[in-house]
């Protein structure tokens, strides 16, 4: 038997009977503790040896070892490449179910077992998977629930895995005196007094005796042990922190940093500032500690695809909730503001067939006021050129033709003024595949002229008056360098000259901005005193909001570096990365517009404030997207904000939308209302059941909103769930392409009893709801087999099943009438009470 071995200590969770991790397997030397372990391989190859036995396990395969069984670990792949599970279970807590594992055998090698074992398998790793997900997301309870999935694990390997007494291995002969030092060398190595004397007096021995006695039996010098044991434990500190060489060295026990790069050079071969730069790990800090074992999102996809299975819903509907609501009350008016904005992403996608058909099937069914787009003055629009001799000329003939398309859908633009057409800008500072140029111009004549010469050819060709309902939105988030790349000096500069030259054409066209984000108290104040001494008043305060929070650090702090190629390919890891945000809470978009508000108010910059552009996240590639938690999302925060502001203009209507060269296959996580294809996804219905509502506020609470329109009733009630804290922290382990409602926190199907006094007469109860089952073509999509291309009838089908489910019925009040009615998770309803005559 190899003689070198070490004893792990295994530190539980206060309250939890386990530990669960993953982690990267390079090489682990012989060991033992004294609790059970499940491995489970997500990502490479790897060797483990138990005593004299060897086994060779792959990605998939999961393996169990005994308590106080010796055994070593070897990665058979590159460095970094295997990610393995480990699920360690505290024995003693165990025997409080009267079941002591450590006086049992197991065992349990998948490598070697049969397609009639897959079943058992399976519910293992449901069980490892959930086990990670209740932890890492500190979910509900989560403690309860760890310990439900543990009992069945045990009652698994007890039914199936056990090892007959008569068959029981052998426990490994090893002397307890020699446990008993190495755990105390484990316990006490950071202590930098700690010698070999010392443990002698501590154990009652000559320290010549113990020198040569540990030597016989453990393989190794004490003082090359002890050096070995410091190094390992030293390792996760190199990776995960940014505390000096000098201080991890002294923080475990060596007595210098030239010792410390001493014994990594004799173990491992590189120094630590070497290991460091191959290995280093940015952690969150807001992630529980379990998380710091976690190195690579591609082994959690491996493991989370595991975690859902059929499963009985009927134990997760919540108590009826119950409302009595007077109908005959009028709390106030209601500000048609909900629809007054709508978005998209690129100008010149107005001159698509496809594009104006979706326009005019949004029109239709919702009939938004305006519509917010980017890159008026975009080069493939060829609006500003120049000739060889340096001359200039402008072209409106493409914008002639999107603003036609755009009135003739009966919407009315809402125009971004910017970005800067290439031969007029100063630098090569861009953003976006279509080359949107975001710097000062080169010469401001020249911008001044194009503007002048814009706003005449709209005048004339359109009538002053038209022209006066448009709005007019300066640039888009200037206080961000990836769309602003001069100074803040030279951005008031600029929209000082542009605002006089505008008003001078005619001092009633709205111009407002600028679409803010992340706006600093400098760089509002700094612009307040600006415009004063311009006297300079904009029409309009425009700004952006997304369910972003800080998490420790500026939002913008350091930005992207405009010469990144990610920037261009993955911007939301990029964000997280540079930014370090995440995802707020349920409450937190709320929070953001209040606070913004509040902030404009205070330097009282315009009497009209407007959210040109709102969503979930920034990512155009969110795989939620395309899910039903978008339609109660946006009821949520639709009904919780419209009346703060002249309108909210959620990003986008449509999928037709690149910013970014990236794959978009049907449903790639587009913001969009609707599929590049034209099919509405459930997010499509929020709005249309929104614009159902009525002109009067009769009741609101926080899942529902009663109001009134002449003598008909409308009722919107929304089941919303927020998700995990992993996807808040852009990490999509959870996600796949037909795997979206794992992210979730709390699924709960809610029941309703609405006592709605007053209501006397006849009335047509038209009851519309949104769910998993009806109006969500990603669904339906599923059900279909998930296909990668579509044929007429699978379109014809998801056309569909992409409209709300309906139930209508005859009703009678007699000064009250009582509606039960009940939500599936992530479902929105509309019911009409519509008077019979």
């Amino acid at each position: 038997m190899d003689t070198r071995y070490q004893y792990e200590q295994i530190d539980y969770q206060e309250d939890l009977p386990v530990r669960v991790f993953t982690q990267t397997v390079e090489h682990f030397p012989f060991h033992w503790h004294e609790d059970l372990e499940i491995l489970f391989v997500l990502n490479g190859s790897i060797e483990i040896r138990v005593n004299q036995d060897s086994f060779q396990l792959e990605e998939g395969d999961l393996f169990l070892v005994n308590g106080n069984e010796l055994h070593f670990i070897n990665s058979k792949g590159r460095v970094g490449e295997t990610q393995v599970l480990a699920l360690q279970i505290d024995h003693n807590h165990v025997k409080t179910h009267n079941i002591n594992l450590s006086e049992k055998r197991f065992y349990l090698n998948s490598n070697e077992m049969g397609t009639e074992s897959t079943y058992t398998l399976d519910q293992i790793k449901y069980i490892l998977a959930n086990m990670m997900d209740l932890i890492l997301n500190r979910k509900h309870l989560y403690y309860l629930k760890v310990e439900k999935l543990l009992l069945e694990l045990i009652v698994i390997l007890l039914e199936h895995y056990e090892l007959p007494t008569q068959s029981k291995v052998k426990e490994i002969e090893r002397d307890h005196r020699l446990l008993e030092i190495l755990k105390y060398m484990n316990q006490h190595c950071r202590d930098s007094q700690l010698s070999l004397r010392k443990i002698a007096d501590e154990f009652s021995l000559n320290p010549q005796y113990l020198s040569r006695y540990f030597k016989s039996n453990v393989g190794e010098s004490f003082k090359k042990k002890l050096d070995s044991i410091r190094l390992n434990k030293s390792l996760s500190s190199l990776r995960t922190t940014d505390e000096t060489i000098t201080d991890i060295a002294l923080k475990f026990g060596f007595p210098d940093s030239k010792a410390y790069y001493r014994v990594f050079k004799e173990i491992l071969g590189i120094t630590p500032m070497q290991y460091r730069e191959q290995y280093k790990v940015d952690i969150d800090q807001s992630i529980p500690n379990d998380y710091l074992n976690i190195n690579s999102h591609e082994s959690l996809k491996n493991l989370f695809k595991h975690i859902e299975k059929s499963e009985n819903r009927e134990d997760l509907i919540t108590a009826e909730q119950k409302y009595h609501v007077d109908m005959n009350r009028t709390k106030e008016k209601i500000t048609p503001t909900i629809t007054k904005l709508m978005t998209f992403g690129y100008a010149p996608h107005a001159l698509r067939r496809d594009f104006t058909d979706q326009l005019h099937q949004i029109q239709k069914d919702i009939r938004f006021e305006y519509v917010r787009f980017h890159g008026i003055f975009a080069d493939q629009l060829l609006v500003y050129n120049e000739k060889e001799d340096g001359t200039y000329y402008f072209n409106f003939n493409h914008i002639d033709s999107i603003i036609d398309n755009l009135l003739q859908a009966n919407v009315k633009p809402f125009i971004e003024i910017g970005f800067m057409p290439k031969d007029l800008a100063s630098t090569g500072d861009k953003i976006f595949w279509w080359n949107a140029y975001i710097s000062p111009p080169k010469d401001m004549n020249r911008w001044l002229a194009l503007l002048e010469a814009f706003f005449k050819h709209i005048i004339n060709r359109y009538g002053l008056m038209e022209v006066r309902t448009w709005y007019f939105e300066f640039w888009n988030e200037p206080e961000v360098r990836s769309f602003w790349s001069g100074t803040q000096e030279e951005f008031f500069k600029l929209y000082e000259k542009s605002y006089k030259r505008i008003k001078s054409i005619d001092s009633e066209i709205k111009l407002g901005g600028f679409g803010f984000i992340s706006v600093e108290d400098a760089w509002l104040e700094n612009f307040d005193i600006f415009m004063q001494e311009k006297n300079i008043h904009p029409d309009f305060i425009s700004f952006h909001v997304y369910n972003l929070t800080r998490n420790n650090k500026r939002l913008n702090n350091p930005s992207p570096n405009f010469d990144n190629p990610s920037l261009s390919e993955n911007p939301i890891e990029q964000l997280s990365e540079y930014g370090s945000v995440m995802l707020g809470d349920a409450q937190n978009l709320t929070n953001v517009i209040d606070k913004t508000i509040q902030k404009f108010q205070s330097y009282n910059f315009a009497n009209e404030i407007w959210i040109s552009e709102w969503n979930a996240t920034i990512n155009s590639r969110d795989l939620l997207h395309d899910t039903c938690y978008m339609a109660p999302f946006i009821v949520k925060n639709a009904i919780q904000n419209y009346w703060k502001v002249s309108g909210m203009g959620f990003w986008t209507f449509t999928d037709i939308f690149e910013e970014f060269q990236i794959e978009q296959p049907l449903f790639h996580g587009g913001f969009g209302l609707m599929t590049y294809n034209g099919l509405k996804k459930a997010a499509y219905h929020a709005y249309y059941f929104l614009n159902k509502l009525g002109d009067e506020l009769v009741y609101q609470e926080d899942d529902i909103i009663v109001t009134r329109k002449g003598n008909d009733y409308q009722i919107l009630l929304y089941n919303y769930s927020h998700p995990n804290q992993l996807y808040r922290s852009f990490d999509y382990s959870q996600l796949n392409q037909t795997s979206r409602y794992t992210v979730f926190e709390n699924e709960n199907i809610k029941s309703y009893e609405l006592s709605l006094l007053g209501l006397k007469g006849d009335y047509l109860l038209k009851k519309q709801f949104v769910n998993r089952d009806q109006g969500s073509t990603y669904d339906a999509w599923l059900d279909i087999g998930a296909p990668e291309h579509l044929d007429t009838d699978m379109m014809n089908y998801l056309k569909g099943k992409a409209e709300p489910g309906i139930h209508t019925e005859l009703i009678t009040g007699e000064d009250e009438y009582t509606v039960h009615t009940t939500l599936q998770p992530h479902e929105v309803q509309l019911i009409e009470i519509i008077q019979r005559y």
